[in-house]
């Protein structure tokens, strides 16, 4: 068996007994817990690990994700899946995604102490599973390991948020389309939106630059829910980069956008810089801005001095006013820059130095 083992990572190239059915196999057979996150699953690659799948959820839980991108997944397999998840009353249980071109390849398994993870370019099917072309990588992770608690991470966020339960319905809706595509002998764009019955996404890449910057003013007046926290937590990673964030109603930032932030809740003011975006369905809203603080600009927001050379630079009315967010010139935001990063009572000794006199 022509198989390379690193410490942990095994290389599985499908050369031979070195193939994915086998070792997917021997990794489900001791298993009390799978996941299956695969662009496209066929009818033959199905019945090759289907018993294994069943097996493990007579004694816990299989959770399988699939795709309808290009209509290659096959709605017989769908079928297959559909019956099995009422035999095992749902133990063995089956989701859509919404995304328009998911694309993972990703099966974990977990047994008492360990899990094995089998990341690469294999689908479920029977070319993925014992045909040469394809490599992948398994990897063993203890339970408690951050490196399995940052992938179990991810396949939570597809399997409760980008994911829909199967129904007889879908499958019913997608043969329709399918077999327009087997007709024609071409792949065809499957109209996902009609066939799930929910809105689809399509998560686009992070832009790093952006190449204007845009300067504002806003607030955050208090605290989100427990429940918010865990999406958020869930959904990014921008507690792990130490990002503060905050519900932003329907204002859209760009990311290296700098504000004036007026924390209410915690009583202080500071210039910050956006550092990422999202949209996320949460109780405390759907929009959500995460930042980092300048450098040395935090100020506590009950000095009056504060208030003053703002008011005097027309940039808050009164601290009522300090409330509503709103766009800042470039200049306006390079008196900011004056005042936080050289302290009120100089840059109120320099407005004044630099007054006209009567």
């Amino acid at each position: 068996m022509s198989i390379t083992k690193l410490s942990n990572l095994l290389i599985i190239d499908n050369s031979g007994p070195n193939n994915l059915h086998d070792i997917l196999s021997a990794t489900l057979n001791r298993a009390r817990q799978a996941d299956i996150a695969v662009a496209f699953i066929t009818d033959a690659g199905l019945a090759k690990i289907l018993p294994s799948l069943r097996q493990v959820a007579s004694i816990g839980k299989v959770r399988v994700i699939t795709g309808l991108y290009q209509g290659v997944t096959e709605p017989k397999a769908l079928r297959t899946l559909s019956r099995a998840q009422k035999e095992t009353r749902g133990n063995l249980s089956v989701k859509l995604s919404k995304e328009s071109k998911f694309h993972r390849k990703i099966y974990i398994t977990e047994n008492k102490s360990t899990v094995t993870a089998i990341i690469g370019s294999s689908n479920l099917t029977k070319e993925g599973l014992i045909s040469g072309g394809e490599l992948s990588i398994a990897f063993t992770f203890s339970k408690d390991s951050k490196s399995y608690l940052k992938l179990n991470q991810a396949f939570e966020k597809d399997w409760k948020y980008h994911s829909v339960s199967l129904s007889d319905a879908q499958i019913r809706r997608y043969e329709k389309y399918h077999r327009e595509s087997k007709e024609k002998s071409k792949l065809i764009s499957i109209p996902l939106r009609k066939i799930l019955g929910e809105k689809t996404i399509h998560q686009k890449g992070e832009v790093l630059i952006n190449k204007s910057i845009t300067f504002w003013r806003d607030c955050i007046t208090g605290f989100v829910k427990k429940q918010t926290e865990q999406i958020i937590s869930q959904q990014t990673s921008w507690d792990e980069k130490n990002y503060i964030w905050y519900s932003a109603g329907k204002h859209k930032y760009k990311i290296n956008d700098e504000l004036l932030m007026f924390d209410f809740a915690d009583n202080f003011a500071s210039l910050v810089k956006i550092t990422d975006t999202t949209e996320i369905n949460t109780p405390d809203g759907r929009y959500f801005v995460a930042f980092k603080q300048l450098k040395n600009t935090q100020r506590k927001l009950l000095k009056k001095p504060l208030w003053d050379r703002l008011k005097s630079l027309c940039i808050i009315r009164n601290r009522n006013d300090a409330n509503n967010y709103r766009k800042l010139s470039q200049s306006k935001w390079e008196m900011l820059k004056d005042i936080f990063y050289k302290g009120i009572k100089r840059a109120s000794a320099t407005s004044s130095n630099n007054r006209p006199k009567d």
